[in-house]
């Protein structure tokens, strides 16, 4: 018995130290904040909140400028400008919704989408494999009748993060300004 005590607690100190030096990223669960607080990319997303999602402090970020009456269409923040497959945050609004829905609820089925939460709904959040094998998180939400989708898609990378839940937050902040609001 006390040959077992002595090994438990020899072991317990390794077990311990390998926790502690475990490679996955800690947890981060820092909230996203305030997602159209300035400083501001393209005029509506905070800087801070795609810096928290995404994992880039080093970006570019171009889209749709709020001026001269112009409503937001997209933005999209890259690592690398010239490059498309290397998308950190890429928001969209398309009116009409290029999609019909019948092929919403197709592309649902087939990436295992679920249900957005209770009253962010008509939609969906799920997660896809790009043609270069990486994960992409993404919301699509739309108008009830249809005539407008909202796009939200995150590239899974940000140390600790949830993408999905990071893209269902964004989702949530920009609904009421990107959607629920008359055309």
């Amino acid at each position: 018995m006390r040959i077992k005590r002595s090994i438990a607690l020899a072991v317990a100190p390794l077990s311990l130290l390998a926790a502690c030096t475990s490679s996955e990223p800690p947890p981060d669960t820092r909230p996203l904040g305030n997602v159209t607080q300035a400083p501001l990319e393209c005029d509506l997303i905070s800087a801070n909140a795609i810096q928290i999602a995404t994992g880039l402090d080093d970006y570019k970020a171009f889209g749709t400028k709020m001026d001269m009456g112009r409503r937001f269409e997209s933005c999209t923040v890259s690592e690398k400008p010239d490059q498309e497959d290397d998308q950190g945050l890429m928001i969209e609004v398309f009116e009409p919704s290029p999609t019909s829905p019948e092929g919403l609820e197709n592309t649902k089925v087939s990436a295992q989408g679920k249900d957005l939460p209770g009253g962010l709904g008509p939609g969906f959040a799920a997660r896809r494999k790009n043609e270069q094998d990486q994960t992409i998180a993404f919301v699509y939400g739309w108008t009830p009748d249809h005539k407008r989708l909202l796009s939200i898609n995150i590239m899974e990378g940000a140390p600790g993060r949830d993408s999905l839940a990071d893209a269902t937050e964004f989702f949530r902040q920009l609904k009421p300004i990107l959607l629920d609001k008359p055309a």
